[in-house]
């Protein structure tokens, strides 16, 4: 693992948070994985890339002591969000399926995923993850938030903390996946996966979905910005996909 992922691993504990006496992080991925957000994720060409993200940043994590990771949206992209590398995509089935794959890269590696739902909620994500059973523990900002969910039928449990509260069992998952992963190349697949033609126009954008054209990349690296001026030229073809649709 390079030195680079454990430097940035290391800046985490600030956001380190500790539920009934087990240690998680609440932090967004490209903290833990550099230039890997959620947007990038929803983003790619390839969305089951998802899942090996969710797999690199659990094992950093898992080698940290953490049990537990708090992470992604359940809303959808909004046009001029404030936040927009929070959000996955203006679709609520990407949304769901990108939360899906991510949570089981991060059980895989012996994390639980934990989904944060603080803030606004999308109906349609919600039912879609029901839909797929894939109703992992959420962590919300107060009872109302969780009695809505219930509404909704995304029915679990409730623990109370000083900071938040976190629908869903946190039992910790014992076993540590020792499989070899290089996270340097994942990150850099995952990255030339996503490089978005937005429409016909000038300029490269990194992190920034909002242009009506040019195209979207999201890092600064050199060989990335080479990568996106060939599409740009016409010269390539665009890997990833536009967040709005």
């Amino acid at each position: 693992m390079s030195s680079l992922i454990l430097l940035i691993c290391e800046s985490l504990f600030p956001n380190a948070l500790v539920i009934d006496g087990v240690k998680g992080f609440d932090t967004p991925p490209q903290d833990i994985l550099k230039d890997i957000s959620m947007l990038c994720l929803g983003s790619s060409g390839n969305l089951t890339l998802a899942k090996e993200a969710g797999f690199v940043i659990g094992k950093i994590l898992k080698e940290k002591g953490c049990s537990f990771y708090v992470f992604g949206s359940l809303d959808v992209l909004r046009y001029k969000d404030p936040r927009p590398l929070r959000k996955i995509s203006s679709s609520p089935y990407i949304t769901a399926q990108v939360l899906q794959l991510f949570a089981e890269g991060l059980g895989d590696a012996g994390i639980v995923p934990v989904i944060d739902a603080r803030g606004n909620i999308n109906e349609e994500v919600i039912v879609s993850l029901i839909t797929r059973k894939a109703t992992f523990p959420v962590m919300v900002e107060n009872e109302e938030k969780y009695l809505k969910l219930k509404k909704l039928g995304y029915i679990t449990s409730l623990v109370i903390t000083e900071k938040s509260v976190l629908i869903g069992k946190l039992n910790p998952l014992r076993w540590e996946n020792m499989t070899p992963v290089d996270p340097e190349d994942i990150r850099r697949k995952i990255l030339k996966s996503s490089v978005v033609l937005l429409g016909k126009g000038k300029g490269v954008f990194i992190n920034d979905p909002f242009h009506e054209g040019g195209v979207l990349i999201f890092s600064d690296e050199s060989w990335l910005v080479e990568e996106a001026l060939k599409v740009l030229q016409g010269l390539s073809n665009p890997t990833g996909r536009a967040p709005f649709r």
